[in-house]
Order: structure tokens, then C-alpha cells, then sequence
């Protein structure tokens, strides 16, 4: 016999807090799989350097925040996003993020990141990494394709200053290794 899911409204959504916090599509709380230490490391060291161009750049980062991807009612929580200086504040990021960063889970598929990636892309977001901390992968998602990154960086463009950021994401791999 099947479960059905109980439904729940946006503002129930958005005044309670989850543990670990929950996507909401449609109504319904949608689990998402929790990360290994090496998933909350890579998320600690892609904050802290997104962190470093707060002034200089005009952006915040936010980790695990949710944002409305669309005005139908469908809500995730990105690892990392970034936003460009001014954005709104409220309980959930309803601003079109500069970048997307998911980062892998071991029980994560391809198909449900890509179709995450494609949500984001469908919202606007010009900047959507994927990066997996077990076997020290990254990906960028552009124009409905995930294509595995090679080098050591790229250079992301933050849409409204026109300024580039280069994200140096095989060094952050290596930062996993440091303990």
C-alpha cells in the first residue's frame, strides 16, 4: 500500500524550520539527502570563499537557504547561492541568484541535480556548478547540459556588475585533503 503526502501550505513552509531543512514542491516536503563530512566541508570552504568578495564584489553568500525557483509554489535549498548586492530580504530568497552551487551527496542521482540545474537555469541563474567531494568532480550546468569542468578554475560572471570571479574549485578539492 502506498503513502500519500500531506499537503501543507507555503506559510506553513516558510514559518517552520526542518531538520535538516526540506524542499517544498507543491505542497508537499520533499527530503533531501543529507551530506557526508566531506560534503559539509566542501560547503564550509565554498562559503568562506564566495565570503572573501562580499565588499569588493557586492555579493553574499548564503549555505542550505531556500529559494522559490518558481512563482507555482516550488521551493529548494541550494548548498551555496550567491546574490548580488541589493537583494530582498525575507523568509526565503526570492531574488534570481548570480550563482548556484549544489554539491553532491553520495545517495544524490544525476537526474534529480540535473533536474534541479534545470529549475535553476529556468529562474535565470547564468552561473550553476555541481561538485562532488567524494571523487573530486565539478560540472557546470549551461544551456540544459552538464559538462564536467577540467583546469583548475572558472571564471564566473556576475550578471549585473559584470564582474568575474574565478572559482578555483580543483584547489577547494584539495582543501578536503588538508586534515
Amino acid at each position: 500500500m502506498g503513502s500519500t503526502a500531506t499537503l501543507i501550505s507555503l506559510d506553513e513552509y516558510l514559518d517552520t524550520s526542518y531538520e535538516p531543512d526540506r524542499d517544498f514542491v507543491d505542497g508537499v516536503l520533499v527530503r533531501r539527502n543529507v551530506g557526508t563530512i566531506l560534503h559539509g566541508i566542501l560547503q564550509n570552504i565554498v562559503g568562506v570563499f564566495f565570503a572573501q568578495y562580499r565588499k569588493s564584489h557586492r555579493i553574499r553568500a548564503c549555505t542550505e537557504t531556500r529559494l522559490r525557483v518558481d512563482t507555482s509554489g516550488v521551493y529548494r535549498v541550494p548548498d551555496v547561492l550567491v546574490l548580488e548586492i541589493p537583494y530582498k530580504k525575507g523568509k526565503a530568497v526570492t531574488d534570481v541568484p548570480a550563482i548556484v552551487v549544489e554539491i553532491k551527496s553520495p545517495k544524490d542521482t544525476f537526474d534529480e541535480i540535473v533536474g534541479r540545474c534545470f529549475e535553476y537555469e529556468k529562474l535565470g541563474v547564468r552561473n550553476i556548478l555541481v561538485m562532488d567531494p567524494d571523487n573530486r568532480r565539478a560540472w557546470v550546468f549551461q544551456h540544459g547540459n552538464l559538462q564536467i569542468l577540467t583546469g583548475l578554475s572558472i571564471g564566473l560572471i556576475l550578471p549585473r556588475q559584470q564582474l568575474t570571479i574565478d572559482f578555483p574549485f580543483a584547489q577547494m578539492f584539495a582543501e578536503l585533503d588538508e586534515d
